[in-house]
C-alpha cells in the first residue's frame, strides 16, 4: 500500500492519512487547545504531508512521520503567534505543568 501511495495513487494515501486523522487530531488538539485550530493543522499536515510523500524515505513508521509534521506545524503556529497554546492553570492542564 505505501508503494502505490508514493507513486501517486491520492485514495490509498486518503486512507492511510485517515487511519490516523483523529489521533494527530487530538495531538494537535493537546498542543494548541482549540478544536478549531487543530481543524486546520491537521489540514495542514495532510497537504504537507501530500505534498512531501515523494521524499518519505521509509526510515521510521508513516504514523511517526506525520507526528512530526504534525507537532512542527503546530510548534510553528505558536511560534508565529497565528495560534495560541492551551490554557495554563485550569484544572485540565495543571497535573501537566506540575
Amino acid at each position: 500500500m505505501l508503494g502505490r501511495a508514493t507513486d501517486g495513487d491520492e485514495a490509498v494515501f486518503a486512507e492511510l492519512f485517515a487511519a490516523h486523522r483523529r489521533e494527530l487530531h487530538r495531538h494537535c488538539y493537546r498542543m494548541l487547545g482549540s478544536v478549531t485550530d487543530a481543524d486546520d493543522l491537521v489540514q495542514e499536515t495532510m497537504i504537507a504531508a501530500w505534498r512531501g510523500w515523494a521524499d518519505f524515505a521509509g526510515r521510521s513508521s508513516a504514523r511517526a512521520w506525520l507526528y512530526r509534521i504534525a507537532t512542527h506545524r503546530c510548534l510553528n503556529a505558536i511560534r508565529d503567534g497565528k495560534r495560541r497554546p492551551g490554557p495554563t492553570g485550569n484544572r485540565w492542564t495543571r497535573w501537566w505543568t506540575t
